[in-house]
């Protein structure tokens, strides 16, 4: 046996309190790896979210476009929109359509279809589709030539007896808002598309 400068024989292992120390470093190191990865997997699952409400809001911007770019001018289904709302005609499988795109109570940017007996027996559909949910606002501008100043002009409706033609141009913008919970404020975003 090997006696040391004090008499006493040589142990070996970890005291408790050893035991203790590396107990709560480890556990310190531990929870600090998973709030990392915690964080990190957040930040992906945020992301893939935007992106992928990105795509679909660009695949309805693009089907808006398709439909009022093949509008026509009909006497009888005229184009007629607000500040939230546009409605107007499309050749949609030969048959004449009223397209409608607007902003319901939800706050849902929905599309609804009326065929053209339902246009004169003034039949609301009770079915329309939701194609962007969770929007704060809609702004539809109308853009038109005034004839007194020869300058292009916008405004935000559009009325039947009001145009005898159709816009040059119209203007959609989605408006995105998310409230923030540390302060009383809204940070928006936007999207817009003009359509010539």
């Amino acid at each position: 046996m090997n006696l040391n400068k004090t008499g006493k024989g040589a142990s070996s292992g970890f005291t408790l309190a050893e035991l203790i120390i590396g107990g709560a470093i480890i556990m310190v190191v531990a929870v600090t790896v998973y709030s990392v990865f915690a964080s990190g997997i957040n930040v992906w699952r945020k992301a893939y979210q935007a992106r992928n409400k990105g795509h679909a809001l660009r695949l309805v911007i693009e089907k808006f476009t398709t439909e009022l770019r093949n509008t026509f001018d009909l006497t009888s289904i005229p184009l007629e929109g607000t500040a939230d709302a546009v409605f107007f005609p499309v050749l949609i499988d030969n048959q004449i359509e009223r397209v409608g795109y607007f902003l319901d109570e939800d706050k849902s940017f929905c599309r609804r279809l009326q065929s053209y007996s339902q246009v004169f027996k003034d039949e609301e559909p009770e079915k329309y589709e939701t194609l962007v949910s969770g929007l704060s606002g809609l702004k539809i501008e109308y853009c038109y030539l005034d004839n007194a100043s020869g300058e292009y002009k916008w405004k935000d409706k559009w009325v039947k007896g009001e145009q005898d033609t159709l816009p040059q141009a119209v203007r959609i913008e989605f408006v995105f808002g998310s409230a923030s919970a540390e302060e009383d404020s809204v940070e928006e975003s936007k999207q817009s598309k003009t359509v010539l």
